[in-house]
């Protein structure tokens, strides 16, 4: 959560910053912000999707043993801090080639 957080705090800002006055010297950056909006946007609502408690619960039985139990495996965990992780680097290096 606490990375998801931080990507989203940093995106905003960097999106800020696309379109203040010196966006235009801003070459890298806007195309790839773009880009990584869509497909984090597309991830975070399959995320939610899968977190919402109506989706995987069918019957009374499995309610209980569905609300205690991490709908997540640890190789979903893994995958999507990748993803994270790509796009925070992502952003990082079109911002420094922005400023060469």
């Amino acid at each position: 959560m606490n990375g998801i957080t931080a990507l989203q705090t940093a995106f905003q800002q960097v999106t800020h910053l696309a379109e203040g006055p010196g966006a235009t010297k801003l070459i890298a950056l806007k195309p790839l912000l773009e880009s990584s909006s869509l497909e984090l946007e597309k991830e975070f609502k399959r995320i939610l999707l899968i977190l919402q408690p109506g989706v995987r619960q069918k019957t009374k039985k499995k309610l209980l043993g569905q609300r205690l139990k991490w709908p997540f495996q640890k190789a979903d965990v893994e995958q999507i801090l990748q993803l994270l992780e790509r796009h925070k680097s992502n952003l990082t290096f079109a911002m420094n080639s922005d400023q060469m």
